[in-house]
């Protein structure tokens, strides 16, 4: 598969999609070296699947093996600077025999397309600086704010 063409569809997960989407939770959080606890996998996954959470999941996945070759976890949330919704992705991984093959830009596509459908256009989210490879398809398909992030001290 030389490009993310019709064979890979991109779709909210299912009961089913468990074990692939936790693998790629857990090679995500090896990619940006950080472990949380397995409890916390399957509260996230309950919330993706419960529909009065506005949290979800998505997955890539390989039309022709079925293989999920990527995820997307995104939410929304109130913002004092709008009336409408934001959408916060959270999390994006794309498994690294899926790279530059334009799946990222898949589940990306996705998350906008739920959010239009949700009336919130706004769709935002972060990534390392040493992330490079990511940024170059990031500033595709968005811009790079002009804003800092900080974070408290001990979290």
């Amino acid at each position: 598969m030389s490009s993310a063409d019709d064979s890979v569809v991109v779709r909210f997960v299912t009961e089913d999609d468990k074990d692939g989407w936790q693998r790629l939770w857990k090679s995500f959080q090896e990619f940006y070296e950080v472990s949380f606890p397995n409890e916390l996998d399957d509260f996230n996954f309950k919330r993706f699947l419960d529909p009065t959470v506005k949290m979800w999941a998505a997955v890539a996945v390989n039309g022709l093996s079925g293989e999920i070759i990527g995820m997307v976890n995104f939410f929304s949330h109130m913002s004092t600077w709008d009336f409408k919704d934001k959408i916060y992705i959270n999390d994006l991984y794309v498994g690294e025999n899926s790279r530059i093959k334009g799946v990222g830009r898949k589940l990306i596509q996705f998350v906008y397309e739920e959010a239009d459908k949700l009336g919130t256009p706004s769709e935002y989210w972060c990534t390392d600086e040493s992330n490079h490879r990511a940024q170059i398809l990031y500033t595709k398909i968005g811009y790079k704010a002009p804003k800092i992030m900080y974070k408290r001290n001990g979290y």
